[in-house]
């Protein structure tokens, strides 16, 4: 079974790292590596780091250059072959999450699932791949992504929002196999960083 990274970024998340930390370190799946980047928090966030500190792989905390940059610097420092993005807004759905994506078959490049709505407990389901050319179609924390397209190709730090629709649509245009599998992967804040900015489009 593949060697799986969970990466996750945060900055003043004190409400919410807690869980997503326990939704990594709970996992079945026998192999992650999970690696957190704080940006310097100032609000307790990294009191609660350092108390799970013998849970987690490799933990840094330094001031970063913006959400993309923290990201980069995780995947330079991820040695799994399949990456995953659980930021401090997020978690998984349950603990069974890795095991069942990784006990299917894994013959693409990017393996991924959906959200649920926090606010709602509601399903949001992926859209079209037809329509990548003017949104993003899949959820970036229920993407699995073999660590060869990251390391090849990082986030473009000249998008300041729009860096992971950026990231998924060059390696579409580019082939690489997408694969759904219709299983909730992650309750993802819909409130989030990037969700309703218009930057998406362009």
């Amino acid at each position: 079974m593949p060697k799986i990274s969970v990466i996750t970024i945060s900055f003043n998340s004190f409400s919410t790292i807690e869980q997503t930390i326990k939704s990594v370190i709970g996992q079945s799946y026998h192999d992650i590596e999970f690696i957190v980047l704080d940006g310097g928090s100032t609000d307790g966030t990294v009191d609660i780091l350092n108390r799970y500190r013998d849970k987690i792989d490799i933990l840094r905390i330094e001031p970063d250059g913006g959400i993309y940059d923290a990201m980069n610097k995780g995947i330079s420092l991820s040695s799994g072959e399949w990456i995953c993005f659980m930021n401090s807004n997020d978690f998984f759905y349950n603990e069974k999450v890795v095991e069942d994506i990784f006990n299917k078959d894994t013959d693409a490049g990017i393996i991924y699932g959906y959200c649920i709505d926090p606010d709602t407990g509601g399903s949001v389901k992926p859209l079209s791949l037809d329509l990548f050319w003017k949104r993003i179609p899949v959820n970036h924390q229920s993407a699995f992504v073999r660590s060869v397209y990251y390391r090849e190709r990082p986030y473009d730090l000249k998008y300041s929002v729009s860096s992971v629709y950026d990231f998924f649509y060059y390696w579409y245009c580019r082939g690489v196999k997408f694969k759904y599998i219709d299983m909730p992967v992650a309750v993802y804040d819909m409130k989030g960083f990037s969700f309703y900015s218009f930057a998406w489009l362009w």
